[in-house]
């Protein structure tokens, strides 16, 4: 059911059309609407004035040999505005564009940014920090083992299609997200739900899933039982993957839900209008939204794609964009410098990694990978590609979770002598340039870097140049390669991406195993072919630890475990770069790397 501010929409459109159409006919052609590069690109940066408008072909790219780093491209005109007042928007430059709005089926900051503002979850956080509050559930409470958590759910709150939000309604969220087998999940046309594994263990049936069942006790009353305890299971369901979707909604889209053509459907103070592949996604204000005092303050929001993190401080000195993410680290001291910006502050919870597929050769040897860590001048990629903002990482947890670090953790300092000595024992004295697919396939050794600009890596292309100089000081050769990046992420699921692939995380709530369960657990063996059952029982006891000096014990040997297979070889916990418009106001970002835009304005 079309809600008011939609059907005015359409009314607005239809009278806009009957003006436009004289004009068109004498004109004899229509427009080409300027747009800004696509976050989705492939591996070469593509000039504002030849920005697609369509998202590229997923096709990898292969830099055979260091480029230089590109000048930012002047700055584009915004997307063409859809019918109504959107001048009044706030457009916010994101750093790429979603592969789903199905915030269930995602894993990808970029997205996740986008659904937050429609579907809701039933917990959230305080904002700016992690601490959980109330959303959709107002309370909640587990039985004495936390095998058994009950939540009560607000009764006054209905989907932006006029669903109802009740039990019923989360009962089928969970089950399409982790019943492999239920109706309305569609993974027979596609749907994978890649982060149920990461963030449960696995799906329903499966032998490490912490998931037994979900059911509904009255109409505002839900159940979750768990086949072992989970003190922090609030945390889990405060992250922004666990967006309610309508059911209807779902249904009636069945697999395109989340795409392009249906978009989202949810409880938020944003209602999903239309998404222009290459360009932009368009959120109108939700005028019935159930939570009257934290309404949006703005009639909407443009979320823009521009990859190229130059392109979006471009953007924003020119004044196209109000506010933006993820630029590069010398973009600081230029927005400091600026009376019309500003930066906004946010504490570093994440890490950037460098994966290593131990499915191929010779990355199965450990003193290979131990070989390729020691070669890693951290350092060096602290100060040329983050101005020497955030720490070198020596393990995988952020500053926030530091008690739960070895406190005896041997690191892998920089010692290009040491990593020559661990390769030439491991039967490679003049370093190697090919790997060696399980199936016999001998290829060039690739290292895959992400063709957009994340929170971590605000700049991988720099980083991964940076990687092969070093590893070529040690007689590693590799092929820096990219293709468009829901494809990277698609490939990487499936276990396709092979050779050495860049990577990172933002944490989701304050829980170690969001960052070593999820990077280590059972989910990583299908990824890249770590498979280590007794730390995935030691990670397991930890989370399930009825107090926090046993959790910190079993965390603390975890640690030292993933420090000796180093299966994954963490680089920097780095902070963001976030800058905005001076006359923006509102705007706190969450560590976790989302936030809800309804309490940001700005004059306009």
């Amino acid at each position: 059911m079309a809600s008011l501010i939609q059907r005015r929409r359409i009314i607005a459109l239809l009278m806009t059309l009957i003006l436009l159409l004289p004009l068109v006919a004498a004109c004899g052609e229509a427009a080409t609407t300027p747009t800004a590069e696509s976050a989705a690109g492939g591996a070469t940066a593509t000039p504002a004035s030849e920005s697609p408008t369509e998202a590229p072909a997923a096709t990898a790219t292969t830099d055979n040999a260091a480029q230089a780093t590109e000048e930012p491209a002047a700055p584009t005109e915004a997307p063409a505005e859809p019918a109504g007042d959107d001048s009044k928007f706030l457009v916010f430059g994101g750093s790429g564009e979603p592969d789903s709005l199905d915030s269930m089926d995602t894993t990808t900051g970029v997205a996740l940014i986008v659904t937050r503002q429609m579907e809701e979850g039933l917990l959230d956080f305080k904002p700016g920090t992690l601490e959980v509050v109330p959303k959709l559930a107002t309370k909640w409470e587990a039985n004495d083992d936390a095998t058994e958590w009950t939540f009560t759910l607000r009764d006054d709150v209905t989907f932006t299609d006029g669903t109802p939000f009740n039990a019923d309604a989360v009962v089928f969220n969970f089950k399409r997200l982790l019943e492999p087998d239920f109706e309305y999940g569609y993974r027979a046309e596609g749907k994978t739900y890649a982060i149920a594994p990461d963030i449960f263990g696995g799906y329903a049936g499966e032998d490490n899933t912490y998931y037994k069942n979900v059911e509904a006790l009255d109409e505002n009353t839900v159940k979750f039982t768990l086949t072992r305890p989970v003190p922090l299971f609030p945390n889990y369901l405060a992250a922004a993957y666990f967006g309610m979707s309508s059911p209807e909604a779902v249904k009636k889209a069945g697999a395109k839900y989340g795409t392009p053509e249906v978009g989202g459907v949810g409880t938020g103070p944003f209602i999903f209008e239309r998404w222009d592949p290459g360009q932009s996604v368009t959120l109108v204000r939700n005028e019935d939204y159930w939570d009257k005092a934290n309404a949006a303050k703005m009639p909407g929001v443009v979320v823009r794609f521009i990859g190229e993190a130059p392109q979006r401080l471009a953007e924003l000195e020119a004044g196209t964009i109000d506010f933006t993410i993820n630029l590069t680290a010398d973009s600081r001291q230029k927005v400091e410098s600026s009376s019309n910006l500003k930066i906004v502050d946010l504490v570093p919870f994440d890490i950037a990694y460098l994966s290593l597929d131990m499915n191929v050769k010779p990355f199965d040897d450990v003193k290979v990978r131990q070989a390729i860590s020691y070669a890693i001048d951290k350092n060096e990629i602290l100060d040329a590609a983050y101005n020497g903002v955030g720490t070198v990482a020596d393990d995988f947890l952020p500053d926030g979770l530091s008690k739960f670090r070895p406190d005896d953790l041997e690191p892998y300092a920089y010692d290009p002598e040491k990593a020559k000595e661990l390769l030439a024992e491991a039967g490679y004295p003049d370093g190697f340039s090919t790997m060696v697919l399980t199936d016999g396939t001998e290829l060039p050794l690739e290292l895959w870097y992400m063709p957009v600009s994340r929170p971590y890596y605000p700049d991988a292309k720099t980083v991964a140049e940076l990687f092969a100089a070093q590893l070529g000081d040690v007689g590693i050769k590799v092929e820096l390669k990219t293709e468009d990046w829901g494809v990277y992420l698609d490939n990487w699921d499936a276990g396709a991406k092979h050779g050495m692939v860049m990577l990172g995380w933002t944490g989701d709530y304050a829980d170690p195993n969001n960052f070593l369960f999820t990077h280590f657990g059972p989910g990583n063996e299908k990824e890249a072919g770590y498979s280590n059952p007794e730390l995935w029982e030691l990670l397991t006891k930890a989370g399930a630890a009825t107090s926090e000096a046993e959790s910190i014990r079993m965390f603390q040997e975890a640690g030292k475990m993933i420090n000796n297979d180093l299966p994954r070889v963490p680089i920097v916990h780095a902070p963001p770069v976030l800058a905005a418009k001076q006359t923006l106001e509102g705007w706190i970002p969450n560590p976790t790397g989302g936030e809800s835009f309804a309490p940001i304005s700005i004059q306009k």
